[in-house]
């Protein structure tokens, strides 16, 4: 009787680069970028008002009155930079911690990943009106959309250079950048609750309703957010 026997290598595969680096990066951050330059470049006045009213209230409210602020050209232009940075942050967390979905990467699972993300807000907005409609929403619903959305536009602005970090720095030093990172969007994110908690107490909202409308918009869209890219099934 024959044996047959084969050696295992068990060399492990090297990286090609000490980074997470990928050329189709390049023309990802190179838009980005340019769509930041062209905002500030334009839109200088608008976004310094944007920014302050995302503290203070009085502002927010007369922006709203005065504009259309889901639709104006530099509030889709910040949103779609939102969502291309963060979705090359989780793409580049999903290489670095080797998630099973990014286990064949690329440029088409970064759109997946953008599309994803771009869906949850979709889904957010639908579900707004829908609980508008139900509540007979006075206004509420529509202003913690705006200051929402505003803070996703500064986040995305914060996160620009850390985005660039996490492309280009040596693999070995990506702790605490990722760290930082992590805790940029969780301020970002607790800073979001206290402003919405801030819009309910002046409506004199009931907390029933305060809970329903957290757990709509935002604790489902994340656990959505989460359970898709945890299962990678697309």
């Amino acid at each position: 009787m024959r044996f047959i026997t084969a050696q295992i290598d068990m060399t492990p595969i090297l990286r090609p680069t000490p980074n997470l680096f990928e050329e189709w990066m390049i023309g990802v951050v190179v838009f980005i970028v340019v769509v930041l330059a062209y905002t500030r470049m334009v839109y200088a006045k608008r976004l310094s008002r944007l920014f302050n009213s995302m503290v203070r209230i009085q502002i927010l409210r007369q922006v709203m009155r005065e504009e259309l602020v889901f639709s104006h050209r530099a509030s889709v232009l910040l949103l779609i930079n939102f969502v291309l940075i963060m979705a090359l942050i989780v793409y580049l967390g999903g290489v670095y911690f080797e998630w099973s979905f990014l286990d064949e990467g690329g440029l088409a699972k970064f759109m997946i990943i953008a599309g994803i993300i771009a869906g949850v807000y979709i889904g957010k907005l639908l579900l707004s009106r829908i609980m508008r409609w139900l509540l007979g929403d006075n206004g509420l619903i529509r202003e913690y959309l705006f200051e929402l959305f505003l803070i996703n536009k500064a986040t995305g602005v914060v996160l620009l250079p850390l985005a660039i970090c996490l492309v280009f720095v040596n693999i070995g030093k990506l702790n605490w950048i990722i760290g930082f990172v992590t805790f940029i969007i969780t301020g970002f994110f607790v800073f979001r609750i206290i402003q919405g908690l801030r819009l309910t107490t002046s409506y004199r909202v009931s907390w029933v309703y305060i809970i329903l409308y957290l757990c709509t918009l935002e604790i489902l869209p994340f656990l959505f957010l989460f359970g898709a890219l945890e299962t990678g099934k697309f």
